[in-house]
């Protein structure tokens, strides 16, 4: 554990009800142990992203990268993600990573990142919003309905949100101070950085990895079916009565 910290240089702020973090910039450190994760404010994060992938080592591990106003994502949620997680959630750990084709800039005045996305404000906004809801409801039980809410709605993101957090059991109040705050800003970056350490780097959104690999094969075949995609990556022994027909 002391060899961990060498790696890491961290600075613990409290602000607002939350704590703000600024570790290292190599992420893949974050979720060393335990006391990194707690001390970087990402545990409910590692435990979900990578511990839980650790210890269910037949389970496929599949991430999408996204940005919320993008057309393309929007479908892909909405239908084959959505499908999948509905269908087989027993074979598959599934991760979202809100920031897709975003750039981020640090500003050493106000020591915050400034971030612009793809499909202006309030896209960044949107990002933010689900950044703030996986960090306070982690479980895909708790954000998933939030996320397919927000996807599926057209309008003002931040009414959008409101309306999905009252249907989603979600404190939108806790949610819009998460998004005002420097933890809120520090989440984003956090996927910034992942998203930016993506290798092969991500070239458009959605952008998909299963088993933390990425090919343009991969990417077709859940674009048209991502059921049949987990079906056929999974390894274990006792597959869902949905995957017979793939098998």
């Amino acid at each position: 554990m002391h060899a961990s910290f060498i790696f890491l240089t961290i600075l613990i702020f409290c602000i607002n009800d939350g704590l703000t973090i600024d570790c290292s910039k190599s992420s893949a450190k974050w979720c060393r142990n335990k006391r990194i994760a707690r001390i970087c404010g990402i545990t409910e994060q590692c435990k979900n992203s990578v511990w839980k992938k650790q210890n269910q080592n037949d389970k496929v591990n599949f991430t999408l990268y996204y940005e919320t106003l993008c057309p393309d994502c929007r479908q892909f949620m909405t239908t084959e993600l959505w499908k999948t997680y509905k269908t087989i959630p027993g074979i598959v750990n599934i991760t979202i990573v809100p920031y897709g084709n975003a750039r981020e800039t640090y500003e050493p005045k106000t020591d915050l990142y400034q971030f612009v996305c793809q499909h202006g404000p309030n896209e960044c906004l949107g990002n933010l919003i689900h950044t703030c809801v996986l960090n306070y409801y982690p479980t895909i039980d708790q954000y998933m309905p939030f996320v397919y809410c927000t996807e599926s709605t057209a309008g003002d993101v931040q009414t959008v949100a409101i309306q999905c957090a009252q249907q989603s059991k979600i404190d939108f109040n806790k949610i819009d101070a998460c998004t005002k705050s420097k933890l809120g800003n520090q989440l984003q970056h956090i996927y910034a950085a992942q998203t930016d350490s993506l290798q092969p780097p991500h070239k458009y959104v959605p952008w998909i990895t299963v088993n933390d690999k990425h090919t343009e094969i991969m990417q077709h075949e859940a674009e048209k079916d991502l059921i049949k995609l987990i079906c056929k990556s999974y390894k274990g022994s006792n597959p869902p009565a949905e995957c017979k027909k793939y098998l």
